[in-house]
């Protein structure tokens, strides 16, 4: 079963998926998304990510469309067909279309109107992980152009692919984003150094999105391996002339970064303890 989409409880090829242009998702990113990674065929922090989609939810004052339990049944009805044993499931939720169109009014800001949600998902393959190391990687830097709620995962991700785009396009994986000169995340990942030793990454705060997998490595992997841990901003400077620099995302766990800005990071090659961080990371998905 490749190629399927979900759409309000019907399940469609890829190429016959539709919503309406109606729908507030498309005329105002008014919704909220959720990225679940299957390892080996199994869900990896499915509680965490089902936690994150409803507080967000929440925080738009968009109510749940469905009760958790029968999340899990379609979700589990879904993807029951699926090839891969490495995958996404990529969720979107929005504010949806009208219920009536008598009043000819078509798009307006503000919510006046009942409306019902339109939920989506789908899925895709994705790359396992190796037991030995992933390949190194290199990023940018970038002044954060967000808005000011980057806690709340929203669809609307302009600048984040705005972003990610400059970053391809200059041969780098990521762009690390820069707010009043200190490091606040990059467009798709949570950003941690090392220097002498101790690890450190950004404050949670509304200027970067909560990560589950930065949650799990905080958590499950740097604490459990009495490694030492500063959650503590840091400027630029401090990115760059860090003795290691990863980031984590949910597709990839734990990447190393050893190129910033066409400057190597000390050797430009992973370094010792993000290294064993990684390994430490593989090994907990069992």
């Amino acid at each position: 079963m490749k190629n399927k989409v979900f759409v309000n409880d019907k399940i469609y090829d890829a190429e016959n998926a539709k919503i309406s242009v109606f729908d507030r998702g498309y005329l105002f990113s008014d919704g909220i998304y959720e990225l679940i990674p299957y390892f080996n065929s199994k869900p990896f922090l499915f509680e965490e990510h089902y936690n994150r989609l409803e507080k967000n939810l929440e925080m738009i004052d968009l109510a749940n469309p469905y009760e958790k339990d029968d999340w899990v049944n379609k979700i589990k009805n879904f993807i029951k067909d699926c090839d891969f044993k490495n995958f996404y499931l990529y969720i979107q939720v929005t504010r949806g279309i009208p219920r009536d169109y008598n009043d000819g009014v078509l798009r307006e800001h503000a919510v006046t109107k009942n409306y019902k949600p339109t939920v989506c998902m789908f899925f895709s393959e994705i790359n396992g992980f190796s037991k030995e190391l992933p390949k190194n990687k290199s990023a940018i830097t970038m002044e954060d152009k967000r808005w000011m709620q980057c806690n709340i995962k929203s669809i609307s991700l302009l600048f984040n692919a705005y972003a990610k785009t400059v970053a391809h396009s200059q041969g780098a994986y990521e762009a690390i984003l820069v707010r009043n000169g200190m490091i606040t995340e990059g467009c798709s990942s949570n950003v941690f150094i090392i220097k002498n030793k101790i690890i450190k990454t950004t404050p949670t705060s509304k200027h970067i999105l909560p990560g589950i997998t930065r949650s799990y490595v905080i958590e499950g992997i740097i604490k459990n391996n009495g490694y030492e841990l500063s959650i503590v901003d840091f400027s630029e400077n401090d990115l760059v002339s860090a003795d290691e620099v990863f980031v984590t995302n949910s597709t990839q766990g734990i990447v190393p970064i050893t190129c910033i800005n066409n400057n190597d990071i000390s050797s430009g090659l992973c370094g010792e303890i993000t290294e064993k961080l990684y390994k430490k990371f593989v090994r907990s998905l069992g």
